[in-house]
């Protein structure tokens, strides 16, 4: 229950669904259970509670240990059982948690997000699902309460491939946003007024005049942290290095979002201007927290 497990929770609290919140470690759900979520202490029995399970976890090996532990979600046979994982993970790891689903008898959907905590709230998440047609619309009327947008992109583990790709255009992005800042604020230009005209440009998007307030607030406050976009970049890198192909821009980035890290790991990944900043000598936006 991470900030998006907990706005998640919360949502189809409001869409009026009965819901089982569980979490690998300790933390103040009071929020949740004030809205009504009943706390789970154990996964062992949880299927005798619910008939669909949503994982929304941090990486690889917790979507391992949640599932395919030995009090997992998976750990036991189960009839009918639905499991929508909604983590950026791995189609490795994916691969066998689809298959472990099977084995006991789980319809399982890869459905990874595009948005954060506050768009999860709003109502406005994109939903990017792959796995049986069958169980997709199985599984439609859940997930369109969850958010408007859901597209589904076809068998296996394709929205794995999807959300990757377009998380790497996420670093990209904002890596770039972050030079052009430095280089119009070097040359005395007020950043709200570049990023206004930026937000009205051909180079504007959705993206760009989302991230725009923050900038302009210096506010790096965790939408998704700069270490889980380092994450992502590297698993982005691993599909390409199985493919045997060369992504020299993903691969700077990569780099660049890596150095961030130092300092600034648990802040919002748009945390790469103030790494540019520290770099080339400049006060940054916000101090590191380690040197």
């Amino acid at each position: 229950m991470g900030n998006m497990g907990r706005a998640l929770a919360a949502r189809l609290l409001e869409q009026d669904y009965e819901v089982f919140v569980w979490n690998r470690s300790s933390r103040d759900l009071s929020v949740l259970y004030g809205l009504g979520a009943h706390l789970l202490t154990t996964l062992v029995g949880l299927w005798t509670h619910v008939q669909v399970v949503i994982t929304f976890v941090a990486d690889d090996a917790a979507l391992r240990t949640v599932c395919c532990g030995p009090e997992g979600v998976l750990s036991a046979p189960v009839e009918d059982g639905l499991l929508v994982d909604m983590s950026t993970v791995s189609p490795k790891v994916s691969e066998e948690i689809a298959i472990a689903a099977s084995s006991v008898g789980v319809a399982y959907l890869r459905s990874p997000v595009s948005g954060n905590p506050l768009v999860l709230a709003a109502g406005n998440l994109t939903l990017v699902v792959s796995g049986p047609e069958p169980v997709f619309e199985r599984a439609g009327e859940l997930l369109s309460a969850i958010g408007p947008t859901v597209l589904y992109v076809g068998d296996g583990e394709r929205s794995r491939l999807v959300k990757l790709a377009i998380n790497a255009g996420l670093a990209i992005t904002t890596e770039l946003l972050a030079e052009l800042v430095l280089l119009t604020e070097r040359y005395g230009l007020d950043r709200a007024t570049f990023l206004g005209v930026l937000g009205q440009s051909v180079l504007g998007s959705p993206f760009v005049r989302y991230k725009t307030e923050g900038l302009n607030e210096r506010n790096y406050a965790a939408t998704f942290t700069t270490a889980l976009l380092a994450k992502d970049l590297r698993l982005a890198l691993d599909l390409a290095d199985e493919a045997e192909l060369t992504l020299p821009t993903v691969a700077l980035v990569s780099s660049l979002v890596e150095d961030a890290l130092d300092g600034y790991a648990d802040v919002d990944f748009a945390a790469l201007l103030p790494r540019l900043q520290r770099a080339h000598g400049h006060d940054p936006d916000i101090a590191p927290t380690s040197a």
